[in-house]
């Protein structure tokens, strides 16, 4: 448990660090919807297909709360505000590693155990979420407020 509340802690520190490239009407939109999306996937892989589990016992703690809801939205930020477009591509995979790293950190350490779910079908979901996160943004985000100020 002291994994996840170092790294909740890890990257609340790193983002008061990165560059802020990012509004913070756009923090404040994109914070809360990943948070949202990745209970709900903890929601259907976790609880209902129960393919991972997270922390000590079944039931779900405010720890485990606390690493499907802000773990991911931090690291959704950090990555947001570090991203240059020139580079994406290079971006998704080095988020890709970071965001498995943590998993296999979290896996190691016991916190989190793998049921019917390989740790390495991870590697595919992080890509496409990283991708997908990145396409979101640039089209919905960003440039859907522009649109909406003529």
């Amino acid at each position: 448990m002291i994994l996840v509340w170092g790294l909740i802690l890890f990257l609340v520190i790193a983002m008061m660090f990165v560059p802020k490239r990012l509004t913070v009407r756009e923090n404040l939109i994109m914070f809360p919807f990943v948070g949202y999306f990745a209970a709900v996937a903890h929601v259907l892989v976790g609880l209902m297909l129960d393919y991972v589990d997270f922390g000590p016992t079944k039931s779900v703690e405010f720890s485990d709360f606390a690493l499907v809801v802000f773990a991911p939205s931090f690291i959704a930020l950090l990555y947001l505000n570090m991203l240059k477009p020139d580079k994406s591509v290079f971006y998704v995979l080095i988020w890709t590693f970071f965001s498995f790293f943590i998993e296999l950190l979290l896996s190691y350490d016991g916190y989190m155990k793998h049921l019917e779910w390989k740790i390495w079908y991870s590697i595919p979901v992080y890509l496409v979420a990283f991708f997908t996160l990145h396409w979101f943004f640039q089209r919905v985000v960003r440039n859907g407020s522009k649109a909406g100020e003529h």
